[in-house]
């Protein structure tokens, strides 16, 4: 592979994930290390994807002016990098606005992220074939969870050994946060080796805006009436919404019941990350064998009976072999998810049906942490979460339901 494609989306793949996991997995703690409370928790979850469902129809609008797509993509995931810098200087500022504003500017961060992302969904399905894609996006995913464990766990150990008071963690937090936007810098860098034909990634000046391209309006209502876009839209959505309605409460179990610190979330996420790349050649068989539908109601049925474990788990030792399933899981329902709207998508106008598909996904993600904190105050934690279990099996079943003989 090296020199091709799919080795430079892998490169590409190994910095997004391990820029992200220098922070991402702590963030839940850094919050409470500020002072943040059970409900701006829920707000780290839902307030991103508010900000993506508002600005990715008007981004992708903005994409189609663009002559250059793939240097416009470079340009939003350099920006994302550069808010990094900002939130390190969070811990500096007065106690009482260090939650809030952490909260807003890593909701204030997706949304050049997110564009970027969307763009690059939108590249890869010019880069790879049907076939190919598959496996990149496969391998992409099984290095990245090999990756992830590594940088999650060494990260973890020097935020709870090396730093003796609460300042020096807090300064151990900024340097994270700083080495993550360097990372970000190669990241870019990699991103810009990925080679297609001159038809995805025109040189600069060479290609103008078709003038009978339809407008904004007319392809959203094209979108609307597909009917092979909306058969795999419709149940994934479903089945997100019951996924995301999950993270917080876990986050709550993790972080307020069960007292897990940065050390144990660097274990459950290196277990995480060991399961899942252990379990990668399964999912990849089952791709090729039985088709993407198939590796999607798997992964949700497993997801769906992660709820029902993780509320009677008495402690983080147990936490983490439970652990073992969530990474399992977690990397078969990613694949299939990306893989799947890829295929439901045509070439023409790409970006705008991922642009729906993501606004709509981002709405069900700022929706549902609310849901599930309302649950929570209900209810309390382990029933909020057996309940959302009980919805998973059933966003599974509706999944099943409709994506029956399609493959």
């Amino acid at each position: 592979m090296r020199g091709s494609n799919v080795w430079t989306f892998i490169l590409y793949g190994l910095m997004f994930d391990m820029l992200n996991n220098l922070w991402r997995p702590f963030a839940v703690v850094f919050l409470e290390r500020l002072g943040g409370s059970a409900f701006e928790i829920a707000l780290l979850s839902a307030l991103p994807g508010l900000v993506a469902a508002i600005v990715l129809l008007p981004g992708a609008i903005l994409f189609r002016k663009f002559t250059n797509k793939k240097r416009a993509t470079a340009a939003f995931i350099m920006i994302s990098r550069a808010c990094l810098l900002v939130i390190a200087f969070v811990p500096a500022l007065p106690n009482e606005l260090q939650p809030l504003l952490f909260v807003v500017l890593v909701a204030l961060m997706n949304c050049p992220d997110a564009l970027s992302q969307t763009s690059l969904q939108s590249l890869l399905g010019e880069i790879f074939s049907g076939t190919t894609r598959g496996q990149a996006i496969a391998l992409r995913t099984k290095f990245g969870q090999a990756i992830i464990p590594v940088v999650t766990i060494s990260a973890g150990l020097a935020i709870t050994f090396i730093p003796s008071t609460e300042e020096q963690r807090m300064i151990m937090y900024q340097i994270f946060f700083i080495g993550a936007f360097l990372l970000g810098l190669v990241e870019v860098w990699i991103f810009n080796q990925l080679k297609s034909g001159e038809a995805a990634f025109p040189r600069e000046g060479t290609l103008e805006a078709a003038p009978l391209e339809p407008s904004p309006l007319a392809t959203i209502r094209a979108i609307s009436k597909d009917k092979t876009f909306r058969a795999f839209v419709a149940p994934a959505i479903l089945f997100a919404f019951t996924w995301q309605a999950g993270w917080p409460l876990v986050s709550i179990h993790q972080a307020i019941t069960l007292g897990a610190t940065e050390i144990w979330f660097a274990v459950f996420a290196l277990v995480t990350g060991f399961s899942a790349f252990l379990s990668g050649p399964f999912w990849q068989k089952l791709l090729r064998k039985y088709g993407n539908n198939t590796v999607f109601v798997v992964a949700a049925a497993l997801l769906a009976l992660n709820m029902f474990a993780f509320p009677i788990v008495p402690n983080v030792q147990i936490m983490t072999a439970v652990s073992v399933l969530g990474g399992i899981s977690a990397i078969g329902i990613n694949t299939a998810l990306l893989n799947g709207v890829l295929g439901a998508t045509p070439d023409k106008n790409r970006m705008m049906y991922l642009a729906f598909y993501n606004t709509v996904l981002n709405i069900s993600l700022f929706i549902a942490p609310f849901i599930a904190h309302l649950l929570f105050s209900l209810v309390g934690n382990m029933y909020a979460m057996f309940i959302v279990g009980g919805l998973r099996f059933g966003a599974t079943f509706v999944l099943w339901l409709s994506q029956r003989g399609n493959e």
